[in-house]
């Protein structure tokens, strides 16, 4: 067990903890309130507890994990300075596990050392690198890291005393978005990732004369997971079938279900190993949303043990989350409903 915390000293700390507990729970985290008035926040990546005083607040993080302290105590910092007035980074001293300048633990540069193109709509990477074991059940995504501008020397992000991670900025920018990890080889030094073809897409159209032997950085894993549920309803266009396609090769066999995707064209269609009990419906893109509408038409079980799962464009995301938490009333511990992508 990973434990570091954080204490601060300000007037009516008290009366800022639970308005903050509240507002992070809008973020579909869920607090536990415990009878001396403090609260914890379980996460993917551990533990967060808050107490307060009149006068001092206290945050501590417990993580099993070796990258969860980095990850959370980033959060928190980011969290603080953004949301409570007059905090700032060189307020932040952590105790505990302790933190030095350098490289985040859950940062690794990779070499791309294969490119495969799998059909009109779909290309897929090869990266090789170390220490990949937490890829293999630590989250389904990882962040992708390389320079905005082309041939340029990339400057990674480094971690600070503060806890927050810092990326940089400038000419040094980076390219920085969430993919799926298709196929981790942890043995071997691997992973796979799928992008869709399309372009003005930054990592799309370097994807398409990306060199072997290019170094990028990736930061992971992290975001989504495999669903033990015995019914699943789920849905996305093309940016979620690496996920989708990776959360079914895991489901029980006795699970079971529907998903719906949509795809631009017929020949993108994939065939997917999935659970026998599971349907899968595919639908043609044509812009009259038809996919969101799929899912909110879907009759759900009333016996089950359901879970929800939706990857795509963000209005559809938006109009699906708004469905499952107001009219639903799912909790947000039974749904995964994210934008993917933003249409122009």
């Amino acid at each position: 067990m990973f434990q570091s915390s954080l204490s601060l000293s300000f007037p009516d700390a008290d009366q800022h903890l639970e308005a903050q507990v509240r507002h992070i729970e809008q973020h579909e985290l869920q607090a536990e309130k415990h009878n001396d008035n403090s609260f914890s926040i379980r996460s993917e990546y551990g533990l967060l507890r808050l107490s307060a005083t009149k006068d001092q607040m206290s945050l501590v993080v417990e993580t099993d994990r070796d990258d969860g302290l980095d990850i959370m105590r980033d959060f928190v910092a980011d969290y603080l300075v953004e949301h409570m007035p007059g905090i700032k980074l060189s307020d932040l001293v952590w105790s505990g596990n302790k933190i030095v300048v350098g490289t985040p633990a859950n940062f690794r540069t990779m070499k791309v050392v294969k490119r495969v193109i799998l059909n009109e709509g779909m290309l897929r990477l090869t990266l090789a690198g170390n220490d990949l074991d937490l890829f293999e059940d630590g989250g389904l995504h990882f962040r992708l890291l390389l320079p905005k501008k082309p041939n340029k020397k990339p400057v990674w992000p480094i971690r600070l005393t503060s806890g927050k991670v810092q990326f940089p900025e400038g000419q040094d920018e980076l390219h920085n978005r969430v993919y799926t990890a298709r196929y981790i080889r942890s043995d071997q030094g691997e992973m796979d990732f799928d992008l869709v073809r399309h372009k003005g897409g930054v990592a799309a159209d370097w994807a398409e004369s990306v060199s072997e032997g290019t170094t990028v950085g990736i930061m992971g894993p992290g975001g989504g997971s495999y669903i033990n549920n015995n019914w699943l309803l789920m849905g996305g266009d093309e940016t979620a079938l690496p996920a989708i396609s990776r959360i079914l090769e895991r489901c029980s066999p006795d699970t079971k279900g529907q998903v719906y995707l949509s795809t631009r064209k017929q020949n993108y269609q994939i065939d997917l190993q999935k659970p026998d009990g599971v349907e899968i419906s595919w639908l043609q893109s044509n812009g009259d949303n038809e996919l969101s509408s799929a899912i909110i038409d879907t009759v759900l079980p009333d016996d089950e043990d359901i879970y929800v799962w939706f990857g795509g464009e963000q209005n559809d995301a938006r109009k699906i989350r708004k469905i499952l938490k107001f009219k639903w009333k799912l909790k947000s511990t039974r749904f995964y409903c994210a934008a993917y992508w933003q249409k122009i």
